[in-house]
């Protein structure tokens, strides 16, 4: 293999890697049902109405009939003769009301039969590790009604609004309607069910403020700044959401409703962003001041699936776009306690929910401007902190190298001696074999020769196993260093030095699971290692094709990433001076089993 293949084959599994870090979109925002529900409702707020897309599942469209015109559209009618609907039953229908009854004129702009929007989990159908149950699927049949429609202010902005689902005679849901409301851009709401009359303040000022009286409705993140303390081995990060809207006046810009973003305004808010909390709200550990090693930051949206970062974006909506901060501290373990003084507080940032995580969970609380200290105390009474430590050769023996040589020359003394047949020099070869094996035994110095145990009951594959197994084991734990030359330096009790750049350049790429914000997933569990080709020498050298599956999280932004991820790779390893060491180790495949 050229070096030139051997590099664009490191780049690729890079690449597979880092794609595999962020294709689980489900680790953004819960899913309720209500996503995959047989119809779906999409309201969006504009200054002059509202705006529906609504997917209605072929059954139910009889429920909707009211929505159509007395004379069907061309398209709408051959939809209806394709799906050859029976005779609807007697509902009302989905109608937004003012908050004294009057429903808002409703114009029915385009209907066409299409395939339903793709929202479900890509794990739907599977078992759900929190609940027990199946994450939910849509309906088997993909064909949906798509109704486009306008309901109309008639030129008075209304502050208040009521939601009216379709109902039966006995006033219960007529059929089953996930929704969501969108407000200029901003998410109101998470997916939920409509189920009965629901009841919305507008805001008018800042759409981010719109909200339902029923708080179950609303979308889970409320707060347009908020912090989170990771406390975790070898690092502590301060992570900052903060809404652009609600960060301008502290790096001097003056953003208003619908305030849209150019690529060069983008780039001077993150600049400022950064600069700025480098040295806002300090951080404390174990009572010392402390400055952040790292500063980095992206952008990142609120749509309807969550939070998601966004790079070298066209254009972006002030109202929805945060700027997410990562300030990184590094430590060598676990302090007595760390703490947070924010000191950003005005008129909007009245409050800010802070959560605090570590091994136990995450733990909130809340800073203020009366009380704007923070902190996390070390409780933990049984943690251990993860070192890097050699790996013991079991099943091994090891013969020191002078000791062996003296042991042929005193067995090649002996046999002379037995061969000379004049007594006097007899003696001295006697004399001259017992002095070698004698020297040899008592000599343990650090030149050895290792040798498969002739007494051990342990197939060579089996000692093999285990033995990169414990190795790689090691190697992640060297992996949870905050930087490169700390990373190589950890690999040095399990690694031989020739080899040490070479592997901790595949520690930094192909063995790094990367998640949303450059950040890195740490390894919790090791399982499946299977030594797939090759077998180990008479002494002890193996060098062949081993695969293993690792189980990885990582916090970030309150949101728990979890990763699994396949890997398949060439390594070479062999014993030395007592322990098991690593001369090579080059990813061949990494790919995630749930994708």
């Amino acid at each position: 293999m050229t070096k030139l293949s051997i590099q664009i084959r490191c780049l690729l599994v890079a690449i597979a890697v880092s794609v595999l870090a962020t294709v689980a979109r489900g680790d953004v925002t819960p899913f309720s049902g209500a996503e995959v529900a047989n119809n779906i409702a999409v309201f969006r707020i504009e200054d002059e109405g509202i705006r529906l897309e609504l997917e209605i599942f072929p059954r139910d469209l009889p429920v909707f009939e009211r929505l159509f015109p007395s004379e069907p559209i061309s398209d709408l009618q051959s939809v209806q003769a394709a799906f050859g609907q029976a005779p609807g039953r007697n509902a009302k229908g989905l109608m937004i009301k003012r908050a004294d009854g009057r429903p808002l004129p409703f114009q029915l702009l385009h209907a066409e039969r299409r395939q339903r929007t793709d929202r479900a989990s890509p794990l739907a159908g599977m078992p759900d590790p929190i609940t027990g149950g199946r994450i939910p699927a849509p309906p088997e049949d993909p064909d949906v009604i798509y109704i486009n429609a306008f309901y109309s202010f008639e030129g008075a902005r209304p502050e208040r609004l009521i939601f009216h689902p379709p109902q039966d005679e006995d006033g219960l849901p007529a059929v089953s309607i996930g929704f969501m409301v969108i407000d200029r851009s901003v998410p109101v709401t998470r997916f939920s069910f409509l189920k009965t009359d629901t009841r919305l303040a507008i805001n008018w000022t800042d759409p981010w403020f719109t909200a339902f009286s029923n708080p179950n409705l609303n979308r889970s993140a409320r707060s347009g700044t908020t912090s989170f303390l990771y406390v975790e081995p070898r690092e502590l990060r301060h992570e900052v959401l903060i809404r652009v809207r609600e960060l301008a006046p502290w790096i001097g810009q003056n953003l208003t409703t619908g305030a849209r973003l150019e690529p060069a305004h983008q780039s001077q808010i993150l600049t400022a962003a950064l600069e700025n909390f480098a040295h806002r709200n300090p951080v404390s550990i174990a009572g010392m001041p402390s400055k952040p090693a790292l500063v980095r930051g992206s952008f990142l949206t609120l749509g309807e699936r969550g939070f998601e970062i966004v790079e070298d974006a066209p254009m972006l909506i002030a109202d929805t776009t945060f700027v997410g901060v990562i300030l990184t501290y590094p430590i060598s373990e676990l302090p007595v306690s760390a703490s947070i003084t924010w000191d950003m507080f005005d008129d909007t940032i009245q409050e800010v929910p802070v959560t605090l995580t570590d091994i136990a969970g995450p733990f909130l609380d809340w800073g203020s401007s009366e009380d704007p200290k923070i902190t996390w105390t070390n409780h933990l009474k049984q943690y251990v902190d993860p070192k890097v430590t050699p790996v013991e050769a079991s099943g091994i023996v090891f013969v020191p190298l002078l000791a062996l040589l003296a042991f042929v020359l005193s067995i090649t003394a002996g046999f002379v001696a037995f061969r000379v047949s004049e007594k006097p020099l007899s003696l001295v070869f006697v004399v001259l074999s017992t002095g070698f094996l004698i020297t040899g035994l008592s000599y343990s110095g650090e030149k050895t020769v290792p040798f498969l145990s002739p007494v051990s009951d342990i197939s060579k594959t089996q000692i093999a196993t285990d033995a990169f197994t414990r190795l790689l084991a090691n190697t992640y734990v060297a992996a949870l260093e905050v930087f490169p030359e700390e990373r190589k330096e950890a690999l040095e009790p399990i690694v031989f030095d020739a080899a040490k750049a070479d592997i901790t350049a595949e520690l930094e790429t192909s063995l790094t699971i990367q998640v949303p914000g450059g950040g890195r997933a740490q390894i919790v569990e090791i399982t499946d290692v299977v030594i797939v080709q090759g077998e180990m020498d008479r002494r002890g050298e193996f060098e062949g094709v081993a695969q293993w599956r690792v189980e990885a999280r990582a916090g970030h932004w309150g949101h728990d990433h979890r990763r699994r991820v396949d890997y398949r790779a060439r390594v070479a390893f062999r014993p030395d001076k007592g322990n098991w060491a690593l001369s090579a180790i080059t990813v061949l495949e990494a790919r995630s089993p749930d994708v």
